[in-house]
C-alpha cells in the first residue's frame, strides 16, 4: 500500500465496501430507532428525528453501497493525481444529499406551512443538489481534458460550482414565494432561472465565452459573474416594487 508520511493511502477508495456500508447504516438507524420505539409512550418526537435522519442520509448511504457499481460505469476513482479520485464523485456525493428535501419537507409540514408551499420549499432545496448531481457527466475529470490529455487546471469542479448554485436557488427560488408582485416574481424566476443554467451547463456556454472557464482563472471569472449578475438582479426585484 502506497502512503505519504503515513497520513494518506492513495489507493484506498473513497467510500467504504457494502459490508461497511451495511454495518454503518444498521449502527447509525438502527440505534435511533431504538431509542425512539423506547421513548414513543412518552412523546413521538423520537421517530420524527429518526425518518429526518433517514430523509437526510438515506440517499448518501445509497451511493455509498452501491460505489463499486458505479465506479465500473463512470470511473469514480482515479489514482493517476495526487487527490485520488474524480470530480464525479463530488456529483454523486451532492447527489447522494438530494433526499434531504425529504426532510425539509416533512419539517415544513410539522410546522403546518402550507402544503403547497412545503413541496416548493422541498423542490428549491433539492434543485442545486440535482442540478450538481445529475450533471455528473459534464462535472467529471473528463472536463480536464481536451483530446484525451489533462491541459486544464480546473475543470468543472462540482464542489466551487454547487456552493454558488445553492445561493442562487434558495435566495431566487425562496423570495419568489413570497413576492407580492407578479412582476417581480417573473423577474426572480426568470434571472434565477437564468443562473441555474449558466451554472449547470458550462460546457455548453463555454462554447460563446470569450475566455476558456476550465482554467483556475476562467473558473472563478464564470463564477464571479454569475454572483454579480444574481445579486444586482435580486436587489433589484426585491427593494423596487414592481406594479
Amino acid at each position: 500500500m502506497l502512503k505519504l508520511f503515513n497520513l494518506f493511502n492513495i489507493d484506498e477508495k473513497y467510500f467504504a465496501d457494502k459490508k461497511t456500508v451495511k454495518k454503518r447504516f444498521i449502527k447509525v438507524f438502527g440505534g435511533f430507532l431504538l431509542i425512539a420505539t423506547a421513548i414513543s409512550p412518552f412523546t413521538w418526537i423520537g421517530f420524527l428525528f429518526f425518518l429526518l435522519l433517514l430523509f437526510a442520509l438515506g440517499g448518501i448511504f445509497l451511493i455509498e453501497y452501491y460505489s463499486d457499481e458505479l465506479d465500473k460505469k463512470y470511473k469514480l476513482y482515479n489514482f493517476n493525481n495526487f487527490r485520488g479520485y474524480s470530480y464525479q464523485i463530488f456529483a454523486f456525493t451532492i447527489l447522494g444529499f438530494s433526499t434531504t428535501s425529504l426532510s425539509v419537507l416533512m419539517m415544513c409540514l410539522c410546522a403546518e406551512v402550507n402544503i403547497i408551499k412545503s413541496i416548493l420549499l422541498a423542490i428549491i432545496f433539492a434543485l442545486p443538489f440535482l442540478g450538481i448531481g445529475l450533471k455528473f457527466k459534464t462535472f467529471n475529470d473528463s472536463s480536464l481534458e481536451e483530446n484525451g490529455e489533462i491541459v486544464y487546471d480546473a475543470g468543472y469542479e462540482p464542489n466551487y460550482y454547487w456552493p454558488v448554485l445553492t445561493i442562487c436557488c434558495y435566495l431566487g427560488y425562496t423570495q419568489c414565494l413570497y413576492e407580492t408582485s407578479i412582476i417581480n416574481m417573473a423577474g426572480l424566476l426568470i434571472s434565477t432561472t437564468a443562473c441555474f443554467i449558466w451554472l449547470t451547463f458550462p460546457d455548453k456556454i463555454n462554447k460563446y465565452l470569450p475566455f476558456e472557464n476550465r482554467t483556475k482563472k476562467g473558473e472563478a471569472i464564470y463564477l464571479a459573474i454569475a454572483l454579480i449578475i444574481f445579486f444586482i438582479l435580486l436587489y433589484q426585484f426585491t427593494t423596487i416594487p414592481f406594479t
